[in-house]
């Protein structure tokens, strides 16, 4: 397991990544509740546009929780650049969050997966 850390404007967010033979399985979490909000699993295929990997991906979520958005995001970029089978369970939970700041820690996340993703090797 590998365990990756980072905080966005004030708000520490996590990232374990654990190998489950030929799987992934990713958990992203933080906040002042980490939880188990969205499930993402994204199963690695040749792009509809001829030229590369892609994925296609199922969400499950808790009622309410909105944490399909970074689930989709990691579980799909990780598949894609590894081609292998990748699961993502989310839950980011940040008391009183504003528009912006909401805007900032998904700024954030955005530039943590590319930062995680550089740690895995592209495989076609």
């Amino acid at each position: 397991m590998k365990t990756y850390k980072k905080v966005i404007n004030g708000t520490e967010v996590r990232c374990d990544v654990i190998a489950m033979g030929d799987d992934i399985c990713v958990l992203l979490y933080g906040g002042d509740l980490p939880h188990i909000g969205s499930t993402a699993l994204s199963v690695p295929r040749p792009s509809l546009t001829g030229e590369g990997i892609s994925a296609t991906t199922s969400i499950l979520n808790c009622i309410g929780h909105k944490d399909d958005v970074l689930a989709k995001l990691f579980a799909e970029k990780i598949a894609a650049k590894t081609n292998h089978v990748t699961v993502c369970v989310c839950g980011i939970h940040v008391d009183q969050l504003s528009f912006e700041d909401l805007q900032m820690l998904y700024d954030g996340c955005c530039q943590f997966l590319e930062d995680i993703s550089h740690s895995f090797s592209s495989k076609e």
